[in-house]
């Protein structure tokens, strides 16, 4: 048995989508964007260097959440790129994260972090599974919110 959830978090912002791309895509500069992140290290290239089959591991800053692993398993420029979590997170049985952006003006784009997981039913984790949710999601808002301060402030 599982438990499955899903976090859909989109911004708009306004510039072009290849300067929204530009930002997402830069994997080991996200922790300027997302205040969660304290670094996000590549330890294998993909095609591009941040595209298919890299692999980058993400340190949060957050106390108790660990460092994960995550491929880079779709590849599709200025538009979209996915991931799964594959090493990590206790009681995690998939994770599947997409990060797209869509232009919705020449001048204006709006940017969609999802994210489904399906977790073992029993796990440590399953207690503060709730509120960790949560508290994820908070995070992938705020840090649309933060790239678009950022990259609206020019």
């Amino acid at each position: 048995m599982s438990k499955s959830a899903s976090i859909r978090v989109s911004t708009d912002i306004s510039a072009p989508q290849g300067a929204v791309w530009e930002r997402v895509c830069q994997h080991e500069d996200t922790a300027s964007w997302v205040a969660a992140v304290k670094a996000v290290t590549l330890t294998r290239e993909g095609t591009p260097r941040n595209g298919l089959g890299a692999i980058r591991v993400v340190q949060f800053k957050p106390a108790l959440w660990t460092d994960i692993h995550e491929e880079i398993t779709a590849w599709n420029p200025p538009h979209s790129f996915e991931y799964v979590l594959f090493k990590g997170m206790p009681g995690l049985l998939s994770h599947l994260g997409r990060v797209s952006v869509e232009a919705v003006a020449p001048d204006r784009s709006r940017l969609h972090w999802d994210v489904d997981f399906v977790f073992r039913t029993w796990h440590p984790f399953r207690l503060v599974l709730p509120s960790f949710l949560r508290d994820f999601e908070a995070v992938l808002t705020a840090a649309g919110q933060n790239l678009k301060a950022q990259l609206e402030a020019g």
